[in-house]
């Protein structure tokens, strides 16, 4: 993953508005971060491919409203990337359908059924405990553990101190691990 500092990065919105051979340094700084944030949040590969590469393709359509002076790049591309999420789902709710995956089961040998089964039943348990959080404490957990970010970037894009991202995230970390435990399961959020 490919890592630019602000300075970097505004040096390169500018130049990125002309020609995209410059986006592509933004893409691939940004590509993974923003992948793994919406594979999270709407928990399909397939959606997450589509919805990763609309945001981007919005995000080289916009690149000349930007205004650094408003927010860092991040914050904006995370703004389009949680807008493009809730869009994701108003449409399902307007459109109900079921995704194959979970229509069939998995036709790789590889792993055997009882191993298919554990993460299954792990990943439930986790959804609904996931589930059981705040909009805000799930969005922090989706930025820190999924997209990689450190507490002042998250302070930075949702508009909360650093202090106060740390104490929301320790609770629903400690909110989750009792959730889980008392269903029979353990998580590791590398803190003990």
């Amino acid at each position: 993953m490919v890592t630019l500092t602000q300075t970097e990065e505004t040096s390169l919105v500018a130049p990125a508005n002309d020609h995209e051979r410059t986006f592509v340094e933004l893409y691939n700084s940004y590509f993974s971060r923003v992948y793994n944030y919406v594979h999270y949040r709407v928990n399909d590969f397939h959606d997450a491919d589509d919805l990763t590469g609309q945001i981007f393709a919005k995000l080289f359509s916009k690149l000349k409203y930007y205004r650094p002076e408003k927010a860092p790049f991040a914050a904006w591309v995370f703004s389009i990337a949680r807008n493009a999420v809730t869009d994701y789902y108003r449409s399902r709710m307007r459109n109900p359908s079921t995704p194959l995956e979970e229509t069939a089961d998995f036709i790789d040998s590889r792993p055997g059924p009882e191993d298919i089964a554990a993460d299954h039943e792990m990943h439930r348990h986790l959804r609904k405990a996931l589930a059981s959080l705040t909009q805000r404490e799930r969005e922090i957990i989706a930025l820190k553990f999924w997209s990689g970010f450190t507490n002042r970037d998250i302070a930075r894009f949702t508009g909360i101190s650093e202090s106060n991202t740390g104490i929301i995230l320790f609770r629903a970390m400690r909110r989750l691990r009792q959730i889980l435990e008392s269903q029979g399961m353990s998580i590791d959020d590398g803190n003990d």
